[in-house]
């Protein structure tokens, strides 16, 4: 595990290489259209694992890495991936104006490929899980929605290899808990294998 930057902890680490039936899981979009995840391969591919659209958190780190996915390096994407709620997918895209795909992935099978999981109720009440929420509600513009059957999943971000390998992973231990914006950037400028 490497530590950065006010206790957040990264696990940057590949977990197994890509295969073929990872990159035919079908993700969809807020209005339906199947999105296979082989179609979306990139160099890196970064996808933001939100615990539902509709967490307010969630909804402030979309809003801001959608905000400069303009700096990813030529060959690299970003995508948000939640469980359910196109209806709160369909409000970020159209209302905030967030622009990167916005998929869902009822069967959680990227989490799966990240060993992505929930929250324990500790995680879930956390001080600075609740600060995290109380903060995107103050001043983002940012509305609370509908709680889903998704609310307990934990955030992260993981990196894929164009073969679908899992180059980095963020696995949140709280509401919230994303690395920051300029940490995200950094791990994706660097190259695999360093």
């Amino acid at each position: 595990m490497k530590i950065l930057d006010a206790g957040m902890q990264h696990r940057s680490h590949r977990l197994a290489d890509g295969m073929a039936e990872d990159r035919d899981i079908v993700l969809h979009t807020y209005d339906g259209t199947p999105v296979r995840l082989g179609d979306l391969a990139a160099d890196p591919l970064v996808v933001v694992l939100v615990r539902y659209f509709g967490c307010l958190p969630c909804q402030a780190f979309v809003q801001e890495l959608d905000a400069v996915r303009d700096q990813l390096p030529p060959g690299a994407s970003v995508v948000a991936v939640g469980g359910s709620a196109d209806f709160q997918a369909e409000w970020l895209a159209t209302e905030k104006g967030v622009g990167m795909p916005l998929l869902l992935d009822p069967d959680q099978q990227v989490r799966d490929l990240v060993q992505l999981g929930d929250l324990s109720v500790t995680q879930l009440l956390s001080g600075k899980g609740m600060a995290s929420y109380a903060g995107a509600l103050v001043g983002k513009g940012l509305r609370p929605q509908k709680i889903t059957r998704d609310a307990t999943k934990a955030p992260g971000v993981a990196l894929f290899d164009p073969d679908f390998g899992v180059r980095w992973v963020h696995r949140g231990e709280r509401i919230g808990d994303y690395p920051t914006v300029e940490e995200l950037l950094s791990v994706v400028r660097t190259p695999a294998g360093r």
